[in-house]
């Protein structure tokens, strides 16, 4: 999607949007917690918690109101970017808003490579029912995910590159995947195949049925 392409979309969801009533805002998706992915999570938590998650952040995952995807070991995106002795620390930080947990974003660092996944159960947008919808129940619903890459070939002036796609899970909340990288490893963002095999590793990290 070229910048003009982008702009052009985003003027016309800001349209939509702002001609909704103020009650669409309050819409929130609905989650399957019977899906046998979160039960069976939540049965074998106890033995097995995720590695990626301290007391202190399980507390404060533990508060939202859906199922938390996230990377519990680093995806090969980040071996890729660093020298074995020289790859950073993982420094996480997870944002949401504790007295309306309904949404969140992890943030992963790893020195200038960053990884966020975030979701959001509340219903953003609502259209016509004739515009055509690629994702859950759609006609994209059984393809794989697109990852879409901006850079420098795409967006002018635009330095290092990013990389992003979207899962529907339990049964249709949307999680995005977002990769950044800088000028150093641009060539990383850039590495679809990688990227892609990288999704086999996004997780359950926390799941509370309510």
């Amino acid at each position: 999607m070229s910048a003009s392409q982008r702009l052009a979309w985003l003027a016309t969801a800001l349209v939509v949007s702002s001609a909704l009533p103020a009650v669409a805002a309050d819409k929130l998706l609905k989650v399957d917690w019977s899906n046998t992915e979160i039960s069976r999570f939540v049965t074998e938590r106890a033995a097995n918690p995720p590695l990626s998650v301290g007391a202190a952040e399980d507390v404060k995952l533990a508060k939202l109101k859906l199922p938390v995807l996230g990377f519990d070991v680093p995806p090969k995106i980040v071996a890729n970017s660093f020298a074995a002795e020289a790859r950073p620390k993982l420094a996480r930080k997870i944002i949401m808003d504790e007295a309306n947990p309904v949404w969140y974003q992890i943030v992963d660092r790893y020195g200038d490579l960053t990884i966020t996944v975030e979701a959001d159960l509340r219903v953003q947008h609502e259209l016509p029912a004739n515009t055509p919808i690629y994702g859950p129940g759609g006609q994209g619903a059984a393809a794989e995910p697109q990852i879409s890459v901006f850079d420098s070939r795409s967006e002018v002036g635009m330095e290092g590159a990013i990389a992003e796609y979207t899962v529907y899970k339990y049964p249709d909340i949307p999680y995005t995947v977002k990769m950044e990288c800088t000028n150093r490893n641009k060539d990383q963002c850039r590495d679809i195949p990688t990227i892609s095999g990288d999704r086999g590793l996004l997780k359950l990290l926390s799941a509370r049925p309510q």
